[in-house]
């Protein structure tokens, strides 16, 4: 079987979950800058890999990075955050989304295939352009001590990234609009 997975950059993801644990309440953060989070031993390393491998406690080590890229590669039809609407567009293309008559519960029965369509094709547009958890945060170069600290505690994640990154732009040739 296949499954489909969208990816959001590790650094990004990083600095997103600390602005979330702040908005939270939680305690251990409550009196931390970005730049303290980074550097301390609250912040999560490598949460990708650890999920995809099933390792949530102890070391992560470069066998579990190559199991990772195993799954990701072999398993998953990957999206990119960066690119939410071509990714999913390439989902609904691959699974055939359109194809399957929606269960509508709020507009009554839907009278055409045309109409269902459409119905799916607004759904995505509102998901891609309102989305939900749709908070801004402050963007860190690759020089900044935040990213350099982030970078550090999540080097495997860092790679597994770049590798769907290469995934990603591989199955596009498999997965774009027909001509």
């Amino acid at each position: 079987g296949r499954c489909f997975t969208i990816l959001r950059h590790p650094i990004e993801r990083a600095v997103s979950m600390f602005h979330n644990l702040k908005r939270n309440g939680v305690k251990a953060v409550s009196g931390m800058t970005i730049e303290e989070y980074a550097n301390s031993s609250v912040v999560e390393d490598n949460w990708m890999t650890r999920m995809i491998t099933d390792t949530m406690e102890g070391k992560v080590t470069q066998q579990h990075l190559q199991a990772a890229k195993e799954v990701i590669g072999r398993k998953c039809l990957v999206g990119l955050l960066s690119q939410m609407s071509e990714s999913l567009e390439r989902f609904a293309k691959f699974f055939r989304w359109e194809e399957i008559k929606s269960i509508n519960t709020r507009h009554g029965d839907i009278t055409s295939k045309e109409k269902d369509s459409e119905g799916k094709r607004k759904c995505f547009r509102n998901l891609v352009e309102k989305g939900v958890n749709r908070h801004q945060y402050a963007q860190f170069t690759k020089t900044s001590k935040v990213w350099k600290y982030l970078e550090e505690k999540n080097v495997y994640d860092m790679e597994l990234y770049e590798y769907a990154e290469a995934m990603y732009h591989k199955q596009k040739v498999v997965y774009q609009e027909d001509e």
